[in-house]
């Protein structure tokens, strides 16, 4: 099976399980599953939206990559069925989160278990914050048993299609990305230097915002991790699927 076919079937499966469980809608529009999209999750209190981020992150995958796009950024709840319609999530905040829902957290938990990918983008540019506070608290409850940690250099998220040698965004305070596994597959990756803000441009085609302190070379380095993390979440470790379905198995979850 392909990567792209596994991710589908996955989201496929994920999606048939939430609504038997929540009572959605029988049917999913997926749509052409050769084109990829992203959705903003929208979550009450502190995030933020900006599809304009994404949208130029979609063009530069067309532009680098044989992966083709489509431009539109749904921004939706984290309980909306739909969500199992989109293999790549983004929730960017710079302020508190208030706390989800039981059935909230209960789809979270399903679509990133069955292969969805969620990238949480901390917006502040600082070291303290009550969005990250909400963060590790949101994290906590959709994986009790599983804790934050830094990803190692070799992790194939840094090198899924370019070569990363430093994780940056908008900012560059934090030298590591951290990230929640499951097994073999890391689903979460929460990213503290405001990689949307260095992703999103005008109408001019300009940075919306400066990077700091490297300026339009950092910028570009933002460009290749986000890439990365996009063509982590379509292939992700495919070829050790085996451990990850023993690891879900394990927990009771298959």
């Amino acid at each position: 099976m392909s990567p792209l076919s596994r991710r589908a079937a996955l989201r496929l499966g994920a999606a048939a399980a939430a609504s038997a469980c929540l009572g959605a809608r029988d049917t999913f529009a997926f749509g052409d599953a050769s084109k990829v999209d992203c959705v903003e999750i929208n979550m009450p209190g502190g995030s933020i939206s900006r599809p304009e981020a994404w949208s130029r992150l979609l063009f530069e995958i067309e532009q680098t990559t044989s992966i083709e796009t489509v431009s539109r950024v749904p921004r939706i709840a984290p309980e909306d069925p739909a969500l199992f319609e989109h293999p790549f999530a983004a929730l960017v905040g710079d302020g508190e989160l208030k706390p989800l829902s039981d059935a909230a957290i209960e789809q979270l938990r399903r679509y990133l278990t069955y292969g969805g990918f969620l990238l949480i983008d901390d917006a502040t540019g600082l070291k303290r914050s009550a969005f990250d506070d909400s963060v590790r608290k949101l994290i906590g409850r959709l994986f009790p048993t599983r804790s934050l940690f830094p990803l190692p250099s070799d992790h194939a998220i840094f090198r899924s299609f370019f070569l990363i040698n430093r994780p940056v965004g908008r900012v560059a305070l934090f030298d590591h990305v951290e990230a929640v596994s499951l097994g073999e597959i890391t689903p979460l990756v929460y990213f503290r230097n405001d990689l949307s803000g260095a992703l999103s441009r005008g109408a001019d085609g300009r940075g919306t915002y400066p990077c700091t302190p490297g300026g339009e070379n950092q910028r570009r380095e933002a460009v290749k991790l986000a890439v990365n993390l996009v063509m982590y979440a379509l292939t992700s470790n495919y070829k050790q699927d085996q451990a990850h379905v023993a690891e879900l198995m394990k927990e009771g979850r298959l």
